[in-house]
Parts: C-alpha cells; sequence; structure tokens
C-alpha cells in the first residue's frame, strides 16, 4: 500500500502537479462594536420617516457621501446599494423601525444597524451600531485610525439625524 501511494505522490510531482495546499488557520476575530445615540423628540414613526429610514440611501447626506445608489430592491431584506461606487453593502435584517447591513466584500466583515427605538408615545431614540473584525487590518496603528475616524463620521452622522428628526 505505501509502495503505491509513493508511486502516485511521485508521478504527481513529475507531471507537475502540485500537492493540496496546506489549509491556513484562520487567525482569531477581533471584533470591535461602536455605538452612537441620541434622543428624539418625536415619535419613533415620524423619526423613522425623517432619518430616511424607508429611503435606503438616505444614509448619504448623513454620512456626506458623494453617492449612495440602490442597485437592487427598495431596502427590503437582500436589497444592494453601493456607496461612492464602490463599497457595496446589503441589507442582512430589516424591521419596522431599523436595518442592518453588511459590506460583504470587506477584510473585515463590516456591518451597521440603524434603528429607531420608541421610548414613549411622543419620543424615541435613535441608535446605530458598527461592528467589523479588526485583523482585517494590517496594524495596530491602522486599527486606531480607522476606529477613531468612524467615532468621528458616524457620530456627526447621528448629530445631523436627530436634528432633521427634532426639527419642529
Amino acid at each position: 500500500m505505501k509502495k503505491i501511494v509513493l508511486a502516485a505522490a511521485l508521478a504527481a510531482l513529475a507531471s507537475g502537479a502540485q500537492a493540496p495546499a496546506q489549509a491556513q488557520t484562520p487567525q482569531p476575530a477581533d471584533w470591535l462594536t461602536l455605538h452612537f445615540s441620541a434622543d428624539l423628540n418625536k415619535p419613533a414613526d415620524v423619526a423613522w420617516e425623517r432619518v430616511g429610514g424607508n429611503d435606503w440611501c438616505a444614509i448619504a447626506k448623513y454620512l456626506d457621501v458623494k453617492s449612495c445608489e440602490v442597485v437592487s430592491g427598495k431596502g427590503e431584506l437582500g436589497s444592494i446599494r453601493t456607496i461612492n461606487g464602490t463599497v457595496v453593502e446589503n441589507v442582512v435584517a430589516r424591521t419596522k423601525y431599523s436595518y442592518t447591513y453588511a459590506q460583504p466584500f470587506t477584510p473585515i466583515f463590516y456591518h451597521g444597524t440603524m434603528e429607531v427605538v420608541p421610548v414613549s408615545a411622543t419620543t424615541s431614540r435613535l441608535v446605530y451600531t458598527l461592528i467589523w473584525n479588526q485583523n482585517g487590518y494590517p496594524d495596530d496603528k491602522t486599527r486606531a485610525e480607522q476606529r477613531e475616524g468612524r467615532k468621528v463620521r458616524f457620530q456627526a452622522a447621528v448629530d445631523k439625524m436627530a436634528a432633521a428628526a427634532n426639527a419642529p
């Protein structure tokens, strides 16, 4: 039996075939989660509409991106949008007052959730949550830059959404 296996291996080498690559053990994920929120003086129905929850590309005006295009769907589960023509996001979860999107083609397995949480009959709370695997970035410096940049950018976006929701 050993001779047959050895002969097969030698034949494969002689023909130029390569042995199967050893599977690499993936590095454990290093998940980072950021939460942003703002109190809203409007009921959830009104706030959700005002922050653009029913318009999947409304986020573009709050994040100051150059473009947002819905490529497929209308914001329901499975819909796809592109941000600035290169970032692909798809809806992976949806409720009456929330959506969660993923960026499936990134090494950081990035996800974001925007939601309006009813607090009372006349108030609500805007919550924006981001999560990603920091191991997709090459070093601690890049990880820190990405984290701090998102903190500034998304807090500014939440502040703009709160201003829109709270406007008279």
